[in-house]
């Protein structure tokens, strides 16, 4: 007897949901994969965009997701590794101007001098929260657990060691959001927190990886196998689930049968789309919260009217400029310098700028796009309620979960999330010849799929 594929949607053309197709795909003669995008490309929050040049062709230029820690993205190595992709090394360096003052990375600006002691402080709350972060850099639960940190705020961190709101607004938060890419950050556990400070430091400037030719090229090398079977610029308006499997329908009317469906939008997204959600999807996923103000709107341009010129040298050294305006504390105006970034951008023949939440106007001719963009937000409530709860969603009626609402907001946990549901669905693990690899994706999958997780 001649057993069928099972056939599986995948909602969303993010990390996570390429992450699950590509894994399923693998297991071609097992799975018959269809993604669904809402938009025309692939990518999700990461996407590559092509800045003309003056003297005629383009250069790509990343959005949002530019460059990482290879310590910790350990799937993410093992992917780029598959897709025959060589990273190239890179250095995140920030400049700000809050109000009156200046700071930079390795750079004697008057926001150093002014917060001299709050930044004394700072550094003894470190050591403090690294001796028990110790617990975190091992895949282990229950010593994640032993961490008290995990259950406190960074807010009330900052608040036990002293530290003042201005030094928080004025250096901490603007060094943070550059990478973390959301607003509400001092709501994280301080451990979380602090384990992102195992790496960046609000002095001196930090070394990270990148890779050449921009997302697209992982993109497209890690999709070359089904790239047919991803429908972009085809919405899906309704997912309907009954005991044998699941119909999508896009918005168009067109409708498909479906065994199971991956649900790889934000939490916010596929609530809607669920006819009959039942009481626990309800309840769950319409208490994610997304922050959608800092980093919502992102203009690619060539301007360099929104930098300034000043001793910090943004235009030719910072990878990173953040500007705050308005009466509000925490309202910035960021650019990254994809040009100072990317190294196979330095030679271009323009700024290869983009700037978020733009407040200042860039000049019309130089703009090339723009992206809209959400974040999930990892405050306690998140962290220590919801994830723990989310697993409970899956499977249940044909359905799963992946992004990173169900685990953490990064290209790595993405992918994990992705690969832990196709794993659960039967597909194979893709790095079993990576013993690292495998041990990380076996702690965060049970995070997104719980006790029940089968493991690399």
């Amino acid at each position: 007897m001649v057993h069928r594929p099972v056939r599986v949607a995948v909602v969303g053309a993010g990390m996570a949901g390429l992450g699950a197709a590509w894994a399923l795909s693998r297991n071609a003669d097992r799975f018959d994969v269809q993604v669904f995008e809402e938009k025309q490309r692939i990518g999700g929050n990461a996407a590559t965009v092509d800045m003309p040049q003056a003297s005629g062709g383009t250069v790509p230029v990343d959005i949002s997701v530019t460059a990482f820690i290879p310590s910790v993205y350990q799937n993410f190595v093992a992917l780029l590794r598959h897709c025959d992709i060589t990273p190239v090394e890179t250095r995140f360096s920030y400049a700000v101007h809050y109000r009156d003052g200046v700071h930079a990375h390795d750079f004697d600006g008057s926001l150093k001098r002014r917060y001299r002691e709050d930044l004394r402080k700072f550094r003894r709350m470190l050591r403090t929260l690294r001796t028990f972060g110790v617990f975190g850099n091992r895949p282990s639960r229950p010593a994640v657990t032993a961490n008290p940190f995990n259950f406190v705020s960074m807010r009330q961190a900052l608040d036990w060691w002293g530290i003042s709101t201005g030094f928080r607004y004025a250096i901490l938060k603007p060094m943070f959001i550059n990478f973390v890419l959301a607003t509400d950050i001092f709501s994280m556990p301080a451990a979380m927190f602090a384990r992102y400070l195992d790496f960046f430091d609000v002095e001196r400037s930090t070394p990270m990886t990148t890779w050449p030719g921009g997302t697209r090229e992982i993109y497209r090398r890690m999709t070359a196998d089904f790239a047919d079977r991803i429908h972009t610029g085809r919405p899906v308006a309704e997912v309907r689930r009954d005991a044998r499997g699941a119909t999508v329908r896009d918005a168009t009317g067109r409708e498909e049968r479906f065994d199971a469906v991956i649900m790889a939008c934000n939490a916010n997204q596929a609530l809607p789309l669920l006819d009959r959600p039942s009481a626990l999807e309800r309840r769950l996923l319409g208490a994610v919260r997304y922050n959608s103000e800092l980093h919502h709107h992102a203009v690619v341009h060539y301007d360099p009217s929104v930098l300034p010129e000043d001793d910090t040298d943004v235009l030719r050294t910072r990878s990173t400029f953040v500007r705050q305006y308005g009466s509000r504390p925490d309202n910035y105006e960021i650019t990254y310098l994809m040009h100072n970034q990317q190294p196979w951008a330095r030679d271009s023949d323009r700024p290869l700028l983009v700037t978020y939440n733009p407040e200042r106007p860039v000049r019309a001719d130089a703009v090339v796009a723009r992206e809209w963009f959400q974040h999930v937000v990892h405050d306690l409530r998140h962290v220590l309620v919801l994830q723990p709860l989310l697993p409970r969603l899956q499977g249940r009626d044909h359905t799963w979960y992946c992004g990173a609402h169900t685990c953490i907001n990064s290209q790595e946990h993405a992918l994990i999330s992705g690969l832990s549901v196709a794993r659960q669905l039967g597909a194979d693990y893709p790095f079993a010849d990576d013993p690292q690899a495998g041990v990380w994706f076996d702690f965060y999958g049970r995070m997104v799929v719980g006790r029940a997780f089968r493991g690399a």
